[in-house]
C-alpha cells in the first residue's frame, strides 16, 4: 500500500510539472466524477423530485448531507477534514508537500452529485483546502 501511495504522490506531482492546469483539473475532476457512489446521486435525485423549487431542493439536501451549507443566496460544501480516503491516507503520508491539484477530484465529485440531481451543468469553485493548509474545504457551488 505504501507504494501505491508513493506512486499517486508521484503521479500527482509529475501532473503538476507537465501537463497544463486546465487539463490537470479536467483529469481530476473526472475521477472525482468516477467516485461518487450511486447511492448519494439517486438521494440528491429523490430530494429534486420531493422538491418545489431550488430553496426547498437545497434544505432537502442540506438534511442529508450536513456539509451543505447556505450563506445567504451562495451556496457551500464545507468539509472540516479531507473525507477522501485516498486523501487522508496521502496527507498522513505527504502533509507538506501534497499538491493542492487533487482537490479538484473533490470539484469533481460535487459537479457530479448536483449536476445528476439538476439534470443540467453547475460549477463548483475550491475556496479554500485542507491540503492547502486551511482549516476547512470550501467550495462554492454555482448553481
Amino acid at each position: 500500500m505504501k507504494t501505491a501511495r508513493r506512486w499517486i504522490k508521484s503521479l500527482l506531482d509529475y501532473l503538476d510539472e507537465c501537463v497544463d492546469e486546465k487539463t490537470r483539473v479536467e483529469m481530476l475532476e473526472n475521477c472525482g466524477r468516477d467516485c461518487i457512489s450511486s447511492s448519494y446521486i439517486e438521494k440528491a435525485k429523490s430530494c429534486k423530485d420531493k422538491a418545489k423549487d431550488m430553496d426547498d431542493f437545497l434544505s432537502k439536501l442540506s438534511k442529508i448531507w450536513s456539509s451543505l451549507q447556505r450563506e445567504g443566496d451562495d451556496v457551500y460544501v464545507v468539509y472540516e477534514k479531507c473525507y477522501c480516503p485516498l486523501g487522508r491516507t496521502l496527507l498522513k503520508d505527504y502533509a507538506d508537500s501534497l499538491s493542492s491539484s487533487f482537490c479538484n477530484c473533490g470539484r469533481g465529485w460535487i459537479k457530479e452529485l448536483f449536476e445528476s440531481a439538476l439534470e443540467r451543468p453547475v460549477e463548483a469553485k475550491l475556496e479554500t483546502s485542507v491540503i492547502q493548509g486551511n482549516a476547512v474545504c470550501k467550495f462554492k457551488v454555482c448553481l
